[in-house]
Formats: structure tokens, C-alpha cells, sequence
């Protein structure tokens, strides 16, 4: 009995977490695709991912550093949320552009445009929005889909629905890793 309780406290940290990521994933890739779209004044849509699916993982990935940076600061005052996230963010930006033009690679953003820039690497309005959206996911979002884990964890409908839609963002993975890039 101990065993099943065990394993069955593993497959639930797994798929919450991976409810997570994938969560986040998909707002990002909403964000960057609206985002885009009102920046670069085009109509229709933008795929802003280098996957096929509607899924930008380094939103994913960003949520848990954003997530344990916020637990290690200790920082639960929403407005304290809402600057520190901006900062955060910001500088997160920065050494990522730092990171990709050492790497030889294209700048993936430029801000050059924007009001209160520093060399196009980030600006006022990108990291205000960017610590509008980290409040919205710690304080309103990442309760909610706790809540929502709470009450359908033992779902069938819950379960099969999770790993239909985790196969497919790993289907859709490994066909970009094995076709390359569609940015």
C-alpha cells in the first residue's frame, strides 16, 4: 500500500509540475504572439515559437526561476511582485542578450524603438508588461491552477487530457529537433 501511495504522490508532482511549465509555455506564447502582432502592426497571426505547437518553453522554464527566485526573496506583497518581477525580467533580458550575441546568434529582440531603451537589449514598456504578467501568474494565475490540481487530481479525464497534451508538446520537441528551427 505504501508503494502505490508513493508512486502515486510522484506521478502528481510530475504532472503539476509539468502542468506548470506547460501552462506557462502556452501564456507565453499567446503574450508573444499578441505582443508581435501590436509591435510589429500586422494583422493575423504570428507564431512566435520555434515549435510547431502553441507553446514558447522558455516561458516554461522562466515561471520556475521566477517562482523559486520569488520564494527565495521571500516577496508576496503584490505590488513588490509587480516590481520586483519588472526587474527581474529586465535584467533576465539583458544577460540573455549578452548570452546570444556571444553565441554569434541574431538578436531575438530589439527594442531600439521603444521609450527608454538601453541598446536595444530592453526597455521600460517590455519590463513593465513583463512584471504585469509575472503578478498576474504568482498572485491570480498559479493559485488558481492549484486549485484546479486539488479538485480534478484524481480525474481520469484529467489525466488522460495532461498526457495527450504532454506527448504532443514532446512530439512536437523532438520534430524541431530533428527539423530545425522554424524561426
Amino acid at each position: 500500500m505504501e508503494a502505490i501511495d508513493k508512486k502515486s504522490k510522484l506521478w502528481n508532482l510530475f504532472r503539476d509540475n509539468m502542468e506548470f511549465f506547460l501552462t506557462y509555455c502556452f501564456f507565453g506564447w499567446v503574450y508573444e504572439s499578441i505582443w508581435c502582432c501590436l509591435i510589429y502592426h500586422r494583422r493575423g497571426f504570428i507564431n512566435r515559437g520555434f515549435l510547431f505547437g502553441p507553446w514558447l518553453p522558455i516561458y516554461g522554464i522562466g515561471f520556475f526561476i521566477i517562482l523559486g527566485i520569488f520564494k527565495l526573496l521571500r516577496v508576496k506583497k503584490p505590488v513588490l511582485v509587480f516590481i520586483v518581477g519588472a526587474v527581474v525580467a529586465a535584467t533576465a533580458e539583458l544577460i540573455a542578450s549578452y548570452i546570444i550575441e556571444a553565441a554569434g546568434m541574431d538578436p531575438m529582440w530589439d527594442y531600439h524603438a521603444e521609450f527608454l531603451n538601453f541598446d536595444g537589449r530592453i526597455a521600460l514598456v517590455p519590463s513593465l508588461m513583463f512584471g504585469f504578467l509575472i503578478w498576474l501568474a504568482l498572485c491570480l494565475i498559479h493559485p488558481g491552477i492549484k486549485k484546479l490540481q486539488d479538485k480534478f487530481r484524481n480525474s481520469k479525464a484529467h489525466n488522460i487530457g495532461f498526457i495527450i497534451i504532454a506527448v504532443l508538446f514532446f512530439i512536437d520537441l523532438i520534430a524541431r529537433i530533428w527539423l530545425g528551427s522554424n524561426i
